[in-house]
């Protein structure tokens, strides 16, 4: 050979991006490798000299078994073998699965032994686009079906697997398109509502190489999983090595029958292709459909993926995203389909069975079957069956008194009647002559792709319908008009209820007392006003918040009343203490009796709370036990005044027996039969007796004022009154009281002073018991001071009203003994007055008549305040421990047409008798 040519050949061989090798047919030995087959090898498994060395000892044992016995098939032969596409995966990572066309040919040798001569051209571009072309066009082909998704799924990982050699991958699917995708959860389509508070979930619609344990895998839709990712970023992830990214949870891959994580993951996503829900925008700002799954590719070890197969994929994806959206149309029809499906496979029985008139026509409005009863309205016969449908109403026996479709176009307008499901009723003299009114429907019957294979048209014969209508269209007017009626009515009665409602609810939330509607079955608290939870909260009992009641009683309702109830220390008036089993609303629950109790706890500050509880059983129908009704209420302020009562009367007759115990020892000894006393001596004792009389009327007087304060039975006398006069009176009848306190009596009136306008009598008794106070409260050789003071207005300060007062520098009032100063029945008097042993405090003269109200009775200041109220003004106290106490009131100027004033004379010094 010319070695010219030879290095031409030479340059080819090594240039050519096939791969060419010369073998001995005895072993295999390899004589030629081309540089372009070197280098595949090389990359693959050897990189040193592979010339002399037998195949066996270059290709692995996977490659032998495949290739050694073609080769000695054609030493044996000499028959050439040619191998049109032969997948390959040992370029998995860098390029996927390729495609290699392999030629085998026995090459004789006149000058040495016999070669093999192997050729190999990768044809991956071809065969790709081409397995591309056909898994397009089976997806494409397939959508046109209702059944259409898990096909186009199916195919998606065949093709996947064809062409890359994906042994393990899945499509993930949002929960929303699970009805779309198996048939035998299509009833559930309806059930399935996308809500915002329900988590949405993801799961494996379709596997290759999946462990058992993962093929139904499914999981939330959170940032764990890749779908969620891919969503939100809105493009394909890769993930060469999953021990990087623990955080998220893939399905198990199927390694030697056993579970295993992959070690790497693609995960390209699939789009809505006509999503209803907004789009999101990309950093591009493109607009993305929304992402509702993803195709997964795994392998198990970690690893990188080829740019041919995510573009791949991706296209796969769209073709996905396609399949689905027609798959959710097809299955709104798809029980209409299987209905009418079914009816053609049975029609013969159906239609013969059914007592309407049924014309089965062709996609091109051909009769195709009739049934008898359809035949006997229109005269028919067995020659209509493939003649057109207005042919054969042309040779119908029937006579139409109106049709229902138009004189042109009339298979147009029949076939939209159908697709609309409009039905048409008209009257006709059927064949036996007999008129009839016919209700006409139309429906469309497709296959299993949804295309339309026939029509249905029945005659439903609604004769005797009409002639019903008419009458009911008649008796429902006349019903309209009752059921308005009682319409009326009942709204009358909803509206009474509502007011009768509102009523109670008003009468509970005004009741002054506590009320609880507590279920038997339960203990559960139906009903409670605000009375009782403040109640409830005042003795202890946990309910929140305790600065909003409305609130509490909210969160009161529902809560088991037992378990707020039976841990309170409740105890009987003998202080025994009462558990909840005795306690009234116990025994309404448990045994359907009516009770009362009073009972009393005591808080943790030692205070005592007394309470009424009252419960009554409800009873149903049957006279079970239904609820019972609790009505309590704090009786503490009650109880009190029972206490203050009781002890008021004590006192009361602890005073009226001193007196009238010391009369009756005076009269029984001036009785004496054996005694015999002088004039001065009797009257000395009679004095004693008339003094004690004196005493017992100002107790009852005092008492007497009381209650008519209480009752707001006062009655004024008014007179002009003028305060100096007032004043001295009032010192001349406390002369005595004043002598014998060790102290003075100060009065301070300005000149002049206009008149006041009140009950002279009633002003006297009210100065009369406070001074008597003020005495009583001195310390010895103070002064007690009584002045007036005059309040005006204007620019000429005219006096409007005067204001009186009384103060003296005793003990003082603290602010809790304030509280109860002006009290009915307060004991202040007599537990505050200083005792008689106390240094300072006068002898009293037993001889010295009382006054109008005795002390210490607890009425002094409350029918004073009563007086002074009466007179339009308000009675203060000013005073603090320690400093002594004012008692002021003011009363209004007398505006007659006379100003009476008079000046006052100036007062004496005093004197140890208390003279001003």
């Amino acid at each position: 050979m010319d070695s010219g040519y030879g290095e031409q050949l030479e340059y080819l061989l090594g240039t050519m991006s096939i791969g060419m090798a010369l073998l001995d047919t005895q072993n295999f030995a390899i004589r030629y490798v081309n540089p372009y087959l070197q280098s595949l090898l090389a990359a693959l498994w050897q990189r040193q000299q592979l010339v002399g060395r037998t195949a066996e000892e270059v290709l692995p044992l996977s490659v032998q078994t495949a290739i050694l016995p073609l080769l000695q098939q054609v030493a044996d032969t000499r028959q050439r073998i040619e191998l049109a596409e032969v997948p390959f995966e040992g370029f998995l990572e860098i390029r996927g699965r390729t495609y290699w066309r392999i030629n085998i040919e026995y090459r004789p040798s006149s000058q040495r032994p016999a070669q093999l001569l192997v050729s190999l051209e990768d044809i991956t571009e071809a065969v790709r686009a081409r397995l591309h072309i056909q898994a397009v066009h089976a997806i494409s082909s397939a959508l046109a079906g209702p059944a259409s998704l898990p096909l186009v799924l199916e195919r998606i990982l065949h093709v996947l697997q064809e062409t890359f050699g994906s042994k393990r991958c899945a499509i993930v699917l949002l929960d929303n398109s699970v009805p779309a995708i198996e048939p035998r959860l299509a009833d559930l389509e309806e059930t399935l509502l996308e809500s915002p508070e329900v988590p949405r979930r993801a799961r494996v619609v379709a596997q290759l190489g999946l462990h058992e344990v993962s093929q139904q895998w499914e999981a939330l839709v959170d940032d764990r999983i890749l779908l969620q990712s891919v969503a939100r970023e809105h493009r394909t992830r890769i993930i060469t090595d999953t021990s990087r990214t623990p955080q998220y949870a893939f399905p198990f891959l199927n390694h030697l029958g056993e579970p295993h994580r992959p070690g790497s993951v693609l995960c390209v996503p699939i789009f809505e292709p006509h999503s209803d829900d907004p789009v999101s925008l990309v950093l591009d700002g493109s607009q993305q459909s929304t992402v509702f799954g993803t195709i997964e590719v795994y392998h198990l070890r970690a690893r990188g993926f080829p740019a041919e197969e995510v573009a791949l994929l991706e296209q796969f994806a769209q073709q996905a995203g396609l399949a689905i959206q027609n798959a959710r149309l097809f299955r709104r029809i798809e029980r209409l389909a299987r209905t009418a499906s079914r009816n053609v496979r049975q029609k013969e029985n159906i239609m013969q069975a059914m007592p309407d008139g049924v014309i089965l026509v062709d996609p091109h409005w051909r009769v195709a079957d009739v049934n008898q009863a359809a035949r006997d309205l229109l005269g028919w016969n067995e020659s209509m069956i493939g003649e057109s449908l207005l042919t054969a109403f042309g040779q119908s026996l029937a006579r139409w008194q109106q049709t229902p479709w138009p004189t042109t176009n009339v298979i147009e307008d029949l076939e939209r009647r159908a697709l609309s499901g409009h039905k048409d009723v008209v009257k006709l003299i059927g064949a036996d002559g007999a008129a009839y009114s016919i209700q006409i429907s139309y429906t469309p019957i497709r296959d299993e792709l949804g295309e339309i294979f026939a029509f249905i048209i029945v005659y439903h014969d609604v004769t005797v319908q009409v002639a019903d209508r008419e009458r009911v269209e008649a008796e429902v007017v006349a019903r309209t008009a009752e059921l308005k009626q009682r319409n009326q009515a009942l709204q009358e009665a909803q509206e009474a209820q509502a007011t009768i409602s509102t009523r109670m609810t008003v009468l509970l939330e005004r009741l002054p007392i506590g009320v609880m509607l507590v279920a038997a079955a339960d203990n559960t608290i139906s009903v409670i006003n605000r009375q009782a939870v403040e109640v409830l909260q005042h003795i202890g009992v946990q309910l929140s918040p305790e600065h909003d009641p409305a609130e509490a009683l909210l969160r009161a309702i529902h809560q088991d009343c037992e378990q707020l109830l039976e841990f309170l220390p409740m105890y009987n008036h003998s202080g025994n203490p009462v558990p909840y089993a005795e306690q009234p609303l116990a025994i309404a629950l448990k045994q359907g009796e009516s009770s009362e109790a009073e009972l009393h706890l005591q808080k943790s500050d030692g205070q005592v709370i007394y309470l009424l509880f009252n419960a009554a059983p409800l009873r149903g129908v049957d006279g079970s036990i239904e609820s019972a009704i609790l009505v309590f209420q704090d009786i503490t302020h009650i109880k009190l005044l029972e206490r203050t009562r009781e002890d008021f009367f004590t006192t009361m007759a602890h005073e009226l027996k001193t007196p009238l115990a010391n009369i009756r020892a005076h009269l029984s000894a001036l009785l004496a039969p054996d005694l015999h006393w002088s004039s001065e001596e009797q009257y000395d004792y009679l004095q004693t007796a008339d003094q004690q009389v004196d005493r017992l009327v100002g107790m009852i007087n005092h008492f007497l004022d009381a209650s008519r304060v209480e009752a707001g039975a006062l009655r004024l006398a008014r007179e002009p009154i003028l305060l100096p006069e007032l004043f001295e009176d009032i010192q001349e009848r406390l002369e005595a009281l004043i002598s014998s306190s060790n102290a003075t009596l100060r009065i301070q009136v300005p000149d002049p002073l206009p008149a006041v306008y009140g009950d002279y009598e009633l002003l006297v008794s009210v100065l009369t018991n406070l001074l008597s106070n003020a005495f009583r409260y001195a310390p010895a050789g103070d002064a007690v001071q009584l002045s007036a003071e005059a309040i005006t207005y204007g620019a000429r300060l005219q006096p409007h009203s005067i204001r009186i007062s009384v103060t003296d520098h005793g003990p003082g009032i603290s602010q809790e003994q304030r509280h109860t100063l002006f009290t009915r029945f307060s004991t202040f008097a007599a537990l505050s007055r200083p005792s008689s042993k106390r240094p300072g405090q006068p002898e009293r003269d037993p001889r010295q008549k009382a006054t109008r109200w005795s002390p210490a009775t607890g009425l002094g200041l409350y029918i004073s305040r009563g007086i002074i109220e009466a007179h339009g003004s308000q009675l203060e106290v000013n005073s603090r421990p320690g400093h002594g106490a004012t008692f002021a009131f003011t009363l209004p100027v007398f505006k007659g047409k006379r100003r009476l004033t008079r000046p006052i004379a100036p007062a004496p010094a005093t004197s140890s008798r208390g003279e001003s």
